[in-house]
């Protein structure tokens, strides 16, 4: 009998100072205060802009904030696509952003960015600069705004050429001046580099993508800009090209 009270006396006891540590824990996280707000992955948006956002005030206690609140305030800002907003013990709130990155621009009564995905970004709001081919022929219905977002066709597989080319071949990207979309026609790309009209056509961009690479690096390259009129990808499995015929090829003749 005696055995049988000390084992439930010592169960009370766990169980006392178990309830005593559960209290102790909530009591010492319900008084930790945010003594840092750490943001990462933002090149574009300001940091100060960020923490402006979160409308967290430092000291305030950190399991009183709301996550999806600071979360939501961030993404408000055009240039943010998503933010993860987490708590790091014992003092902290760290957020974990991803920008929207400029790829084109657009001139209306001001000049617009967009990204890959076609939504529309402010310049004003930006502290940068980019130096961006020019897409033009956006249908004038399009009501260009910031945070909108784009949906015609020919202008979305613009931005995939684009996307493209700045993945694969960044140095071919920064010399593309414009591209042309002519609503539901062909989509014309013209190079920085001698103002060459590069006719794309529609759909199938990867693969006009990848032969115009080609023939850019092993004949242009060598022959130069500056006697080639045009260049056609319309046709499969094919490049139709204009040459101006060169002076010693004239005089030869």
């Amino acid at each position: 009998m005696s055995e049988l009270r000390h084992k439930s006396i010592g169960a009370v006891m766990l169980l006392t100072i178990a309830v005593c540590l559960v209290f102790g824990a909530n009591a010492w996280k319900s008084s930790l205060k945010i003594k840092q707000i750490k943001i990462d992955g933002n090149r574009i948006v300001g940091e100060n802009e960020i923490l402006q956002l979160t409308q967290v005030q430092l000291n305030a206690l950190l399991y009183k904030v709301d996550l999806t609140s600071i979360q939501r305030n961030v993404m408000s800002h055009h240039y943010i696509k998503n933010a993860v907003v987490e708590r790091n013990l014992p003092n902290s709130i760290h957020i974990q952003v991803v920008e929207r990155i400029p790829i084109a621009m657009v001139n209306r009564s001001e000049t617009l960015y967009l990204d890959e995905e076609g939504v529309v970004l402010p310049r004003s709001i930006s502290h940068r600069l980019f130096d961006l081919p020019m897409i033009s022929g956006i249908s004038e219905s399009e009501p260009l705004a910031p945070g909108f977002i784009i949906k015609q066709p020919d202008v979305m597989e613009a931005l995939q050429l684009l996307a493209l080319m700045k993945t694969v071949n960044r140095p071919m990207y920064h010399n593309i001046s414009e591209v042309q979309v002519r609503n539901g026609g062909d989509i014309v790309v013209y190079s920085a580099e001698g103002g060459i009209p590069i006719i794309f056509g529609r759909e199938d961009i990867p693969s006009k993508f990848v032969r115009l690479e080609t023939f850019w690096n092993d004949v242009v390259r060598a022959r130069g800009t500056q006697y080639l009129q045009y260049v056609d990808l319309r046709y499969q499995d094919q490049i139709v090209t204009r040459w101006i015929p060169e002076p010693s090829a004239t005089k030869s003749l």
